[in-house]
């Protein structure tokens, strides 16, 4: 058998050093100050699951006409430029 010496790997010593600045916006998990203050201002309400549902359903049923006028108006584009490409 052949016997084989063992490389030694360099042992790597922190120096510190930043290569990249991480710290910015896109980051996942990112809040601004702003942000941070009105999570809080919102975690300070103490809202029960029920409230924070009511609040769910009241925004989606305020914004689903809106939401239906949009697909509407999609559609009618789309049967528009349907038959305006077949004639």
């Amino acid at each position: 058998m052949k016997n084989k010496e063992k490389k030694q790997k360099p042992v790597f010593v922190d120096d510190g050093r930043t290569i990249a600045d991480m710290d910015f916006e896109n980051i996942t998990g990112y809040q601004s100050k702003e942000q941070r203050k009105k999570h809080e201002e919102i975690r300070a309400l103490n809202l029960t699951k029920q409230e924070r549902r009511a609040i769910y359903r009241g925004v989606f049923r305020y914004t689903l006409p809106y939401f239906g006028c949009f697909i509407v108006v999609f559609v009618c584009l789309l049967v528009l430029m349907y038959f305006g490409m077949r004639g």
